[in-house]
């Protein structure tokens, strides 16, 4: 537990050097965050994360699960879970399925897009591509009781390209797509539109064929893309 919170104290005496009050009454207003903020960009976030890490590299896969972990139990300021989320990314060989709880964890304590959309594009997704549970875990998620667990498998594919499970990808958004909460109708327009860029065929018959069962958000957002080539 030692390197965890000298990890956090290191990181957060960094921010407290370079703080901005002024800016950090906006973003937590703007971000809708019971968490303070520093007031900090994002590439300053990295930038201190990233010389922190120099002084205090994590050693092995139980460093990175506990430090994500104390990260984001124990954070004052939000740019801290944003440091452990940076962290998490940066360190792509221990992205994998055996620490898919600890991404669900970072999820379902943010509960806010901030966290959700990256760790389920940048963490989740990788994690789960090869995964012989695959379909599983996407079908599971899709009827979680949390929304964000739910916009949570629609964006997993979002990075998959031509990897993406066509089939799935299509079934879990019908699944959810008479819903009325916001980032779930946004998520399934994101989803669309990302795999147009591959698949823009596809895409453009699918919402055709569903007009009446996805919203106008859903599909304005799907079809974006098509727009901007006309």
């Amino acid at each position: 537990m030692k390197f965890e919170i000298e990890l956090l104290r290191s990181v957060s005496n960094s921010m407290e050097l370079i703080q901005d009050r002024d800016r950090a009454v906006g973003q937590q207003k703007y971000m809708k965050s019971k968490l303070p903020f520093w007031g900090i960009k994002m590439p300053q976030v990295r930038k201190l994360t990233d010389a922190c890490l120099k002084k205090n590299p994590l050693q092995n896969n139980i460093h990175y699960r506990n430090s994500i972990r104390f990260f984001f139990n124990n954070a004052k300021k939000r740019e801290e879970w944003y440091a452990a989320a940076h962290f998490a990314q940066r360190h792509k060989n221990y992205i994998c399925e055996s620490n898919l709880d600890i991404y669900l964890e970072m999820i379902m304590t943010a509960q806010w897009w901030d966290i959700v959309d990256s760790t389920a594009t940048l963490l989740v997704g990788p994690a789960i591509k090869e995964s012989i549970q695959f379909r599983h875990y996407i079908k599971s998620w899709i009827i979680h009781d949390n929304f964000w667990i739910r916009r949570t498998a629609i964006l997993s594919q979002l990075k998959y390209k031509e990897d993406t499970n066509e089939k799935l990808l299509y079934s879990i958004i019908l699944k959810c797509a008479d819903e009325k909460e916001f980032f779930i109708r946004k998520a399934i327009g994101w989803g669309l539109r990302e795999y147009a860029k591959t698949n823009p065929k596809s895409v453009k018959k699918f919402v055709e064929n569903n007009e009446n069962n996805l919203s106008n958000l859903s599909k304005r957002e799907a079809l974006k893309h098509f727009k901007t080539q006309d």
